[in-house]
Parts: structure tokens; C-alpha cells; sequence
């Protein structure tokens, strides 16, 4: 890429144009540095290893000293704004794919292609090579012209009997994963991009922070998944997928004992009797279980 086009795109000051007219790369790491790359850094005994390594130009924020005129210098404001800017001229002839909150979280936790960026933060090295972004953050949706809303074209048929396994068939395998069926839709859309675009994934059990199932005995003490019949559904916030997880609560759970908390009535929890205990934004803290003296004599 021209040093001139990464002056001009950054908005940046060329302290010092040097002798060449291109760089090869972008590295912020030392270890990957190779000769023709723009090296982006602050610290000085970094630039000057990565001078020595053959950088073609340096790019910092910091007010610093040009240690080699050869090559070019340029300085930015803000160093992570420069890597959106950067960013958004490569993404000028590229789609990126844009998607929902949960859904990226889905296709960040099952993805095996090395070909695929979940775009939840900016790093240098994306600069480089021929990626398939994705993201779900508006800061970055917004810099692309070219976006495409990811959809479902898949139709999974799911077996409801737990609203935290989801149990399926797929591609003629039966899959048991742990996650919320509340988000099958949201995995069926991953599912669906994935397949289209011939990316290599690996389905497994999905940790979505968010309806997340413990159970608990009736000292109120942790067991594991599935030991008992008393479970706290915790990680709901009231945000735009509420409606949808009461709803199915509603649905699912409309012969059990329900138990609603939030802030207003968390002190009240440990007296509560119930069969599900949803936390509404507000989080209980739940004990390990004592281990029995059997147990104990083992150690």
C-alpha cells in the first residue's frame, strides 16, 4: 500500500517521507515484523528493533524523536481510530457481514475457519490478509457501505423436552449441546452462514452469557447440571431479547413455580420456595456444596 494513501486515509502527519514509497504489511508485534512492513508503535526500543527488521515506516502518537530518515514517519492522534480508518478503506470493496448480539457470540464459539474475523475489536493484522468479517458492534457497522445482514434459510427441527439442552438433526447427525433452545433461531442463522459461505465450523456446547441455568439443593448450595429439580436462571437483562426469554419462560415453564427477582426483591430470595428462580439484572450469591466426610476422608 502507497504511504501516501495511509497518509491521507489516517488523516495523519508525514513527519518524515523517507525514500520509500510503499509498505508490504501492517504489524504492531515485534515477532511477525518482516522487511517492508509499516510497524505501529510508541515505544522507542520497539521502533528501533523493528528497524532493524526492515520496517519500511513507522506509525506512532506520541511525540518521538525520527531515529532514521530513510524510512517514513507518520503521525496520528489516536492510534485505534487510524486502524478504523484503515479498516474502512479496506472493507470499501468488501461486504461485511453484520449480525445480532447473541448471534455473533454463536458464530465466535463454534467457528474453525481461519478465514473468518469476528470483528468485536480492531487489530493490525487484519489489515493484511483477505478476511470475511462479521460483526455485530455499530461502531464498526457503520464505517462499511457494503453490509449484509446475515439471515436464516436452514429449518431445523428441534426436540423441546429441556429449555437448556437443545437436541437436533443436522445434516443427517443428532447433535446435544448445551444451550438455551430460547436461542435456536440465533443458531440456525449461524448455521446458515457458516453454510453458505462454505466456512468450517464445529458445533459444541455454546456459552452464551446469558440464561444461564444453575442448579441449585434446597440449602440453596451449587450442584451439577441436571442433579436436581431447582434451577436459577441467571444473566437476563432487560434489553432488546427480554420479551423474547419471558415469553418462552411463559411458554415452557407455565406449570412450574416460577420465581421473578430483581433488584426490588433480591433480599428475598433465600426465602423463597420455587421451582425456577429467573434474576432479572441482579445476580445471588449461590454456595459450593459441602462435601459429605466420605468425601473429606479421600484428601
Amino acid at each position: 500500500m502507497r504511504i501516501d494513501d495511509i497518509v491521507n486515509i489516517a488523516d495523519a502527519e508525514l513527519v518524515n517521507k523517507g525514500f520509500l514509497t510503499d509498505v508490504l504489511a501492517f504489524s504492531d508485534n515485534l515477532k511477525k515484523i518482516k522487511r517492508g512492513s509499516l510497524f505501529i508503535s510508541n515505544d522507542k526500543k520497539e521502533i528501533k528493533e523493528a528497524i532493524k527488521k526492515g520496517a519500511y515506516a513507522i506509525l506512532f502518537s506520541d511525540n518521538l524523536e525520527v531515529i532514521d530518515n530513510e524510512i517514513a514517519w507518520i503521525k496520528v492522534e489516536n492510534i485505534n481510530e487510524t486502524l478504523l480508518k484503515l479498516l474502512k478503506y479496506k472493507l470499501l470493496n468488501k461486504t461485511l457481514y453484520i449480525t445480532d448480539e447473541v448471534t455473533i457470540k454463536i458464530i465466535k464459539a463454534i467457528n474453525k475457519d481461519k478465514n473468518l474475523v469476528v470483528l468485536d475489536k480492531i487489530e493490525v493484522n487484519y489489515l493484511n490478509d483477505d478476511y470475511i468479517f462479521i460483526t455485530s458492534l455499530d461502531r464498526i457497522k457503520n464505517i462499511s457501505a457494503n453490509k449484509k445482514e446475515i439471515s436464516n434459510f436452514l429449518n431445523i427441527e428441534f426436540d423441546e423436552t429441556s429449555i437448556f439442552i437443545s437436541k437436533f438433526l443436522f445434516q443427517n447427525k443428532k447433535y446435544t449441546i448445551n444451550f438455551p433452545a430460547v436461542y435456536k433461531d440465533k443458531l440456525q442463522k449461524s448455521l446458515s452462514f457458516f453454510e453458505e459461505l462454505d466456512l468450517n465450523y464445529q458445533l459444541k456446547n455454546i456459552e452464551l452469557n446469558r440464561f444461564i441455568p444453575q442448579f441449585i439443593n434446597s440449602d440453596f448450595e451449587k450442584v451439577k447440571f441436571g442433579k436436581t429439580q431447582k434451577v436459577v436462571i441467571q444473566g437476563i437483562k432487560k434489553d432488546k431479547y427480554f420479551m423474547n426469554e419471558l415469553n418462552f419462560i411463559f411458554e415452557k415453564l407455565k406449570y412450574a413455580n416460577v420465581k421473578f427477582f430483581d433488584k426490588t426483591n433480591i433480599k428475598t430470595f433465600f426465602k423463597e420456595q420455587f421451582d425456577f428462580a429467573v434474576l432479572i439484572d441482579c445476580e445471588v450469591e449461590l454456595k459450593e456444596k459441602e462435601k459429605s466426610n466420605s468425601q473429606k476422608q479421600l484428601f
